[in-house]
């Protein structure tokens, strides 16, 4: 029993989890036809990596998971190349070397044969022989045998002596090398199929510096394999700057776009999941409280739908389940300014911080340290000062550069604090 059974729905309709990889997701996916098209498109028809750009939130995950549903999906009616997407995401980050991405990058693709194996063969692709590497990828360890084993083989020499993890070092490299023979004899002539590999929240790796050389040093390898295409995701310019690279000119395309949803279809992507999961209740939050948020938010969908749940579990807890659309609306409005006086009456901040906060609203919800002085800064230090305050009491989000700490960006709880402090008005830019 759930919350949301009370409601009158099956789940909740504010779930902010990336869409699933099904015909609920797809139906789910509001205002996003073009860039799938875009997206599938690029896939299909360059030899280049499809790259792509878009701040945290604003639902670029979901994007490409339902683009890859749609491929798989049409898989057998396609006239073009054969496209499937593997069954996970990879992310780098700065604890992660690329090595560790390279190895598992053949592992979801050795799952990912033994997956389509009978599909593979029933479209006409000559699929591999899987059963080797799929009874040693499902035990629980990897053996060390005086003499040599073989994976698949490939020849794993060693004896008794030697630690698992040399021993599984060596057959992560006969695996790579059997993927990478299966891969080449599958998609004979080259271009006449794929996996699909997403390389997702880029920015990970703190600075453009470091996610320029992070791909740098994947061009040769698992971005140089004919038979993978990726799609590499990110925010805050990351994508584009390391994309700029001239190592890198030839493999990646110019990075799509994807912009926060128009109200009208983020109010769609809402009436979508409230038509989804609904029983016949009223929805704690629908159209009307949905808009109101949406613009507060700054147009932020993962944001938005992240407080319409706070505040039905807030109705819940009061014991409010039975309320109308205009009952929820008002307590909507009630329960936001309670929220936004809590962060914006935080004793923690200096003047200096909430005017720093306010400028920084005022001009989009951003700000670069460098223009110290157009915020009122006589140098760069005491603005990241006034910002560090903030940062404390989860007001705004410092980014890290190539450089140090450059710029910072208005958080959600940021909003709501301007949103009290402007006398309850829709921060305008």
């Amino acid at each position: 029993m759930t919350i949301w059974s009370d409601f009158g729905f099956t789940q909740s309709p504010y779930d902010t989890d990336s869409l699933p990889a099904t015909a609920t997701g797809e139906r789910l996916l509001v205002g996003r036809e073009r860039h799938i098209r875009r997206l599938i498109n690029r896939l299909a028809s360059s030899s280049s990596h499809v790259t792509i750009e878009g701040e945290a939130g604003v639902g670029k995950t979901s994007l490409i998971t339902i683009a890859n549903y749609r491929m798989k999906r049409n898989s057998d009616k396609a006239r073009g190349p054969l496209m499937l997407p593997l069954g996970e995401e990879f992310q780098l980050t700065t604890k992660d070397g690329v090595k560790l991405l390279e190895s598992k990058v053949y592992r979801a693709i050795a799952e990912a044969f033994i997956q389509y194996r009978d599909e593979l063969n029933a479209w006409g692709y000559g699929a591999p022989k899987v059963k080797d590497v799929n009874k040693w990828m499902n035990s629980p360890i990897v053996r060390s045998m005086s003499g040599g084993a073989s994976i698949a083989g490939i020849g794993i020499s060693g004896s008794r002596s030697e630690s698992l993890n040399s021993s599984a070092a060596f057959a992560e490299a006969g695996l790579a090398k059997t993927v990478r023979s299966w891969i080449h004899t599958c998609f004979d002539p080259p271009g006449s199929g794929y996996f699909v590999c997403v390389l997702d929240n880029l920015e990970l790796l703190v600075s453009s510096t470091s996610a320029r050389q992070a791909l740098e040093e994947i061009r040769d390898t698992i971005l140089a394999e004919p038979g993978l295409r990726w799609v590499i995701c990110g925010a805050r310019g990351v994508v584009r700057t390391a994309a700029a690279s001239p190592r890198l000119q030839g493999r990646l395309c110019h990075p799509i776009e994807v912009e926060p949803l128009p109200m009208d279809d983020a109010i769609r992507a809402l009436e979508s999941r409230i038509a989804e999961y609904t029983m016949g209740g009223a929805p704690p939050v629908g159209p009307i409280g949905f808009r109101y948020l949406y613009e507060i938010l700054k147009c932020n969908l993962r944001n938005t739908l992240q407080k319409c749940e706070d505040f039905s579990f807030w109705l819940h807890d009061e014991g409010i389940v039975d309320a109308d659309d205009l009952e929820h609306v008002a307590l909507l409005e009630s329960w936001l300014t309670l929220r936004s006086d809590e962060y914006a009456n935080n004793a923690n901040i200096s003047g200096s911080g909430w005017g720093l906060l306010d400028d920084m609203a005022s001009g989009g919800g951003s700000c670069n340290f460098e223009d110290c002085e157009a915020f009122g800064f006589s140098d760069a230090r005491e603005m990241k000062r006034c910002a560090e305050e903030l940062e404390r009491q989860n007001l705004i989000e410092m980014a890290p550069g190539d450089t140090g700490i450059d710029a910072a960006f208005v958080a959600p709880n940021g909003w709501l604090a301007r949103f009290s402090r402007s006398g309850y008005q829709i921060p305008r830019s």
